[in-house]
């Protein structure tokens, strides 16, 4: 049960909230700054999660601390419904999250995490754009986006950008492929074999070719498509053999259209997580990360 509330701490949240700083609210409220500190560590202390960052003077609203904002600017609706709709923010009940994702994890891999969240959070209404990396990147950098998940080499000054998993891209053959009898394959193993590319402007392309090159191997490219799936797609209909990044790959593998093993040498592919810069995820988008990444350890469990 949400400890009593009392009219002067919200107002000291309204007067923080419309000031951006703790003093200028203690004008507003004729009283001290100690005095307005402690009703909003008090309300704090009885919501059960930060209202506030603090950068020096400055105080910079938390997503959930905008969330109650908004009632208690409809509000006054009384200190019964605003204990109610902290407690619906503190315990999942209310909110949205909006996600931009790179098709290699928007296709399957984000679906499969999203309704695991909404089944585990009814409450949360999630929407999830797929869009290429660097659209996700653009995405993000409106401030609009709560998440993105993309693979990027480059960065943005509003868009914080962390690596979330790095694995070994994978070669993928039709079912039944003699390569199959072997457990690791080399650049050698496809010269002059039929095979299924990346499109050129995609910025994985360069380090296929790369892969290849190390092997003076020289396939025979048969198609090109730009996205992993539509390549997992053309090799199960045995239109040749390719290699793409893990976790399209395994979701294939492990659904027995292809074939799949691993490549010598190794060739990393990272997975980045991008995060608005100007604000700190919310308390949902933390628990949906989470997901993420127990999703990504059993995926690659699973695939070993």
């Amino acid at each position: 049960m949400l400890p009593r509330l009392t009219h002067r701490q919200i107002e000291a949240f309204r007067a923080v909230m419309e000031t951006g700083k703790v003093t200028a609210a203690a004008t507003a409220l004729g009283t001290t700054q100690p005095s307005v500190s402690k009703l909003i560590a008090d309300l704090e202390r009885a919501a059960g999660f930060e209202m506030f960052e603090r950068h020096g003077r400055q105080v910079v609203p938390t997503p959930e601390a905008r969330a109650l904002f908004e009632e208690v600017e409809r509000a006054f609706v009384g200190m019964a419904e605003i204990s109610r709709v902290i407690e619906d923010i503190r315990d999942f009940r209310t909110g949205s999250l909006l996600i931009a994702g790179m098709p290699a994890l928007a296709l399957k891999f984000l679906p499969d995490v999203i309704a695991e969240f909404i089944a585990e959070e009814p409450g949360i209404t999630v929407s999830l754009r797929t869009r290429s990396s660097q659209a996700v990147l653009r995405h993000l950098s409106s401030q609009q986006f709560d998440l993105g998940f993309a693979a990027l080499d480059s960065d943005h000054p509003a868009v914080q950008r962390k690596a979330l998993f790095t694995g070994p891209m994978l070669a993928v053959l039709p079912p039944a492929h003699e390569l199959a009898e072997k457990t690791v394959l080399e650049p050698s193993d496809f010269h002059q074999r039929p095979f299924v590319a990346l499109g050129a402007e995609i910025g994985t392309r360069s380090e296929t070719d790369a892969f290849l090159l190390e092997g003076k191997a020289r396939p025979r490219i048969v198609a090109e498509a730009q996205l992993s799936a539509s390549i997992c797609e053309l090799v199960a209909a045995g239109a040749g053999v390719s290699m793409v990044e893990p976790v399209t790959a395994t979701y294939f593998g492990a659904a027995d259209r292809i074939v799949v093993r691993p490549l010598k040498p190794a060739q990393p592919f990272r997975y980045d997580l991008l995060l608005p810069a100007t604000r700190q995820p919310s308390r949902v988008a933390g628990r949906f990360l989470r997901l993420v990444e127990a999703r990504f350890e059993a995926l690659f469990d699973l695939a070993q």
